[in-house]
């Protein structure tokens, strides 16, 4: 009888090595393709476009991402949100992810005609927005420091520019609802705050104010400043809306940027440090917008400041050379003068962009920008645009392209009309469209037809001087807007018809009268 032979410890465990080395020869390829399959080569770039008060915290989230295994990177561009929604007007070099400060910038950009942006975006960071107060003594709640019959000496900056002003603003609007009449109480309670409201935000600081409205954030930053008056955050004892910096992923952005962007938005919603760069969480219980107050709220605002925003669109062609009989002097000065007087009749906070035009004065173009658009503040402080305006007197030359010209500037006023200012295109001529390869007139009026929104009234005022004025033709042009046109035969007076033509439009009822 052949016994069987025993096997010892060491042949299994050379047995075992044997089949694992075999294992992994055979299919050490597949493992391996397998790991790098997990790994990206490729990686979308996600630009993202924010605040300059989250962007920090979004280049800070976006250091801690695995590209190789996310297969996307971001990039951080801090900007203004005014800035932006400039540059979204024109489709080209859109990033992929917008972030600005507040929902309130998304509507604004909607309102001025850039509708691929969202309505609403997902929070990803939030700051309430506080009083800084100087004395705590002088009031213990916003009622007490703002409200009608506050004592406090209080400041405000532009509500239309900035989300802290404005959520101050809808709460005095808050406030007033509970008096006996609300419409005159809110009146009453934001006239003290509008006399000399601040064009940018940080000016607050620097001002002799009681109180101010600003983020929680802004006023940690200036109270860790050295040197810095330290002022006291009061919190609103109402719910008012915080500055949310919402995030929308704009339709422009490609699939992979897409996906990209979804992807780091659910990694910032799952724990970014947000407390080190003085933001909290985001809140979605946290109040919100009510767009229809909103509007209505900027609409007094606009009412009580009479704060405008007017494309100023001037007639070079050679015709404004002629001397105009008993003045010695010619159509072009007397125009550049009114020009120059108007700007006398605007609040510091108007803002005001010039145009100019004939005919091919920017290649195929009849017009061309002379002065960008900036407060009358800015323009009279630089003094760029009366050097700018009185330099165009030697520039008339060319025929008069009134059509082509109007729905150029009327196309551009309304990409970047603004909520709580009167909007308003001022064109003034001295003769009619010479343009032959120009729109026509029907045409012309069509195309402004189709520009029109109740919501966002923006009028052409056409001033026209001179014998060879077509007044039936500048009052179809600004009866398609709802506008008015005013001319004089003797261009002579030219400065009391410009003067009538302003004092006229720049108002809001009740209380009509030049800015």
């Amino acid at each position: 009888m052949v016994r069987p032979r025993r096997v010892t410890a060491p042949v299994v465990g050379l047995s075992v090595l044997l089949v694992l080395s075999i294992v992994a020869w055979i299919g050490g390829d597949a493992v391996i393709d397998r790991l790098n399959a997990t790994r990206c080569t490729n990686p979308a770039t996600v630009l993202i476009t924010a605040a300059p008060a989250v962007a920090p915290a979004l280049s800070d989230a976006a250091e801690s991402l695995d590209v190789g295994a996310d297969c996307y990177r971001v990039e951080i561009k801090a900007e203004p949100a005014r800035e932006t929604m400039t540059r979204l007007v024109d489709v080209g070099g859109s990033p992929s992810v917008w972030v600005p400060e507040s929902t309130m910038w998304l509507r604004q950009a909607r309102d001025s005609g850039v509708w691929r942006v969202p309505e609403a975006g997902i929070s990803v960071a939030q700051s309430p927005v506080v009083l800084a107060v100087k004395d705590p003594a002088k009031g213990k709640n916003w009622r007490e420091l703002i409200g009608l019959g506050a004592k406090a000496v209080g400041g405000i900056a532009d509500p239309a520019k900035d989300p802290a002003s404005l959520s101050a603003l809808l709460a005095l609007r808050g406030f007033a609802s509970s008096e006996k009449d609300p419409a005159a109480a809110t009146v009453a309670a934001i006239r003290p705050v509008s006399v000399d409201y601040a064009e940018q935000a940080d000016a607050l600081f620097t001002r002799p104010l009681d109180v101010f409205p600003t983020s929680e954030q802004a006023l940690e930053r200036h109270n860790s400043t050295p040197g810095a008056a330290r002022l006291t955050a009061v919190a609103s004892e109402n719910p008012v809306p915080p500055l949310d910096f919402p995030y929308v992923v704009l339709p422009d952005a490609g699939e992979q940027q897409r996906a990209g962007a979804e992807k780091f938005l659910a990694h910032l919603r799952s724990g970014a440090n947000l407390a080190k760069f003085g933001l909290r969480a985001p809140d979605d219980k946290a109040a919100g917008l009510d767009q229809g107050f909103v509007d209505e709220t900027l609409r007094i605002w606009g009412g009580l400041t009479l704060t405008a925003r007017v494309l100023g669109v001037l007639d070079v062609s050679g015709s404004m050379n002629q001397i105009v009989p008993r003045t010695g002097t010619t159509r072009m000065a007397l125009a550049v003068a009114a020009a120059e007087r108007g700007l006398g009749m605007f609040k510091p906070g108007t803002q005001i962009g010039l145009w100019k035009f004939s005919t091919r004065l920017d290649g195929a173009k009849d017009y061309k920008e002379i002065i960008p658009f900036a407060s009358v503040k800015d323009h009279l402080a630089s003094g760029r645009a009366v050097k700018e305006v009185r330099a165009t007197r030697a520039t008339a030359n060319g025929a008069t392209g009134l059509y082509d010209t109007t729905l150029a500037a009327y196309q551009e006023a309304r990409k970047s009309w603004e909520l709580g200012r009167i909007n308003i295109v001022a064109i003034m001529t001295d003769g009619r469209n010479e343009d032959p390869d120009s729109i026509t007139q029907r045409q012309l009026l069509d195309e402004l037809a189709k520009l029109q929104d109740k919501r966002r009234p923006l009028p052409v005022i056409a001033i026209g001087m001179g014998p060879d004025v077509d007044v039936d033709e500048l009052t179809k042009i600004a009866d398609a807007t709802g506008g008015r046109a005013f001319t004089t035969v003797d261009p002579a007076g030219i400065s009391d018809i410009f003067a009538q033509a302003l004092s006229t439009m720049l108002c809001q009822p009740p209380a009509c009268r030049p800015q």
